[in-house]
């Protein structure tokens, strides 16, 4: 195993050397809880009424119209966070800190994507040892 996939041990090491042990006093244990299932399927939110998480900042680029019932401060906000988009023709982009445009996805595209890039991932290993792939 690599010093690359000790991230976990790496990370338990440095909460040890900074915690300060009273011996007088028992020790908790650490309870550590294993998922079944890949950590960022967790940032997917459901889609309300239908429409996608982005719903409102595209309708408000594209119309610049706000929402029935909006209250004041969700207006403001709503401004503001479309500051940090981009809409071209009907795909709408979120830029990066370092001016990257990234593609803004529902639920299901989102879910779609990860898998297919998790599968084009574990394709490059051939015998345990990581081929060359280009990636964008």
């Amino acid at each position: 195993m690599g010093r690359e996939k000790n991230q976990f041990v790496d990370a338990l090491t440095t909460l040890a050397s900074m915690t300060i042990i009273d011996y007088e006093n028992m020790v908790q244990p650490i309870s550590i809880e294993v998922r079944n299932y890949l950590a960022h399927y967790c940032f997917i939110e459901g889609e309300v009424d239908r429409n996608p998480w982005y719903y409102d900042i595209k309708q408000f680029i594209q119309h610049h119209k706000y929402p029935l019932g909006a209250s004041n401060t969700y207006m403001k906000t709503l401004q503001r966070l479309a500051m940090e988009y981009y809409l071209d023709v009907e795909v709408l982009y979120k830029r990066s800190s370092d001016g990257t445009l990234l593609r803004c996805l529902d639920g299901i595209k989102a879910k779609k994507v990860l898998k297919e890039a998790r599968e084009e991932i574990c394709a490059t290993y051939a015998s345990g040892h990581m081929t060359a792939s280009g990636y964008l």
